[in-house]
């Protein structure tokens, strides 16, 4: 009798699910076409009426892409200001309380029917689907049948060695995108405070510094006061250090008299970059507030050509740099007009951009909108290279992290009063300092 029932119940869930989608209620390619109807997407020439027309539909382990070819006089720009619409249109609540048959199918015959029943009610009712838009000529529209998790821990990620780093979790088959410093040198990065920027950078320097302890080298250009690299400054691969713009110059200048140095050595040796002359060492110029070195910034002459200068050595070593050896990372909080150098920016295949207050903001660093767009999720943010745009969760690395990873490779070094010269008439520079109340840059001799 039991079983009887149960049968009946789970029949009846199928009819109902069957009367609902032939109603169109549970159908999202019919309620696409209704969503841009109704926000006024479709093209009226005349008489007639041009819509988006649906070209192929794909399913996914992970949920459906639907491809579009768009009616003329429609752009890439005018689907994505409708995100939000169509996003909160798919989850209509009658469509997410809809049973399929795959949530059916999840039913146990011989278990209790009812506490089933009201499991898969209560998981229906927290279950959102989420929308990403893409063009390549056709527009994509992927919808996922769960939303991406707000929290990847950095413990969790997978070390994946040499001079990758974890960028975060994607959607497609819930795996860590790597980002490869090998590949793509220069990178930057942007987003509004508090949603993950200073985390991601505290990220790339503690992977590196573990992965490759013996062949890393940092110069850290920390503009906001010091509160984001200070754990590191006193690491032996840290080479630079500089809280001030007038530090930061000094450390870059050295920067491009030690690339040019490399440059010449290479050339020599008859190689054409590091790789070539089998050089193991990568040295990582890392940025955080790059804006505060912009010139329109400045409040006087001085400072002004201060600026200046430090722009055009950050060129340098974005145009210079890759095939010596040296990998640039500039990240800012207040993605506007040329707060990022545009030689850096050309020369930085690869972009990652957390939430930001403006479409403006996000073509800073993108050179496209929907950032923006992001959900307000700290680490969530879009990862972009010349050939690949995603949506990922980077991981959060905690501080008890960070200076459990730095704490072997931390050393004191006695500060020099002097420079001197060698037998060749070469000068060394000081060493740097390690005392946190010294406002200088010392170097390693």
């Amino acid at each position: 009798m039991l079983l009887e029932v149960i049968s009946s119940a789970v029949l009846g869930g199928v009819a109902l699910y069957a009367h609902l989608q032939k109603s169109g209620v549970t159908n999202d390619s019919e309620k696409l076409n209704k969503i841009f109807s109704l926000t006024g997407l479709n093209v009226k020439d005349k008489d007639k009426t041009y819509t988006a027309q649906l070209v192929k539909k794909v399913n996914h382990s992970w949920g459906t892409e639907y491809r579009y070819r768009i009616p003329l006089g429609r752009s890439f720009e005018d689907y994505h200001v409708k995100l939000a619409h169509i996003q909160d249109g798919l989850n209509n609540r009658k469509t997410s309380l809809a049973f399929s048959f795959a949530d059916l199918k999840t039913i146990d015959l011989t278990s209790p029917l009812l506490p089933q029943l009201k499991a898969l009610l209560t998981k229906k009712k927290s279950a959102k689907k989420e929308v990403e838009l893409s063009y390549d000529g056709l527009l994509k529209v992927k919808v996922y049948n769960q939303p991406m998790p707000s929290l990847v821990n950095y413990e969790e990620v997978l070390a994946a060695g040499k001079w990758k780093v974890p960028v975060g979790l994607i959607r497609e088959g819930n795996t860590i995108v790597h980002h490869d410093f090998e590949q793509i040198p220069h990178m930057v990065v942007g987003g509004a405070t508090r949603y993950g920027k200073s985390n991601f950078l505290n990220l790339i320097i503690t992977t590196l510094l573990t992965q490759q302890p013996d062949n890393v080298q940092f110069t850290l250009i920390d503009l906001k006061g010091g509160v984001e690299f200070s754990d590191y400054r006193n690491a032996k691969q840290v080479i630079h250090y500089a809280e001030e713009p007038e530090e930061a110059e000094k450390a870059l200048c050295a920067l491009v008299e030690d690339m040019r140095g490399k440059q010449s050595g290479i050339k020599k040796k008859g190689y054409r970059n590091v790789q070539e002359a089998g050089e193991k060492v990568r040295h990582f110029i890392i940025i955080d507030e790059v804006g505060e070195l912009n010139p329109d910034e400045a409040v006087s002459k001085e400072d002004r050509a201060l600026k200046e200068r430090c722009q055009t050595y950050l060129s340098q070593i974005a145009r210079l740099g890759a095939g010596l050896g040296f990998r640039q990372i500039l990240a800012t909080q207040y993605p506007t007009g040329d707060v990022i150098p545009r030689q850096c920016k050309q020369n930085s295949d690869a972009k990652i951009c957390f939430r930001v207050q403006t479409a403006t903001a996000s073509r800073v660093v993108l050179d496209e909108t929907g950032a923006e767009a992001l959900p307000e999720i700290k680490g969530r943010a879009i990862y972009q290279t010349a050939d690949k745009r995603q949506i990922v969760q980077t991981p959060f690395i905690d501080p008890k992290t960070i200076r459990q990873s730095v704490q072997p490779h931390i050393v004191i070094k006695p500060r020099k009063e002097h420079n001197h010269a060698d037998s060749h008439g070469e000068t060394h520079r000081e060493a740097r300092t390690n005392s946190s109340e010294s406002g200088q840059i010392r170097f390693f001799e």
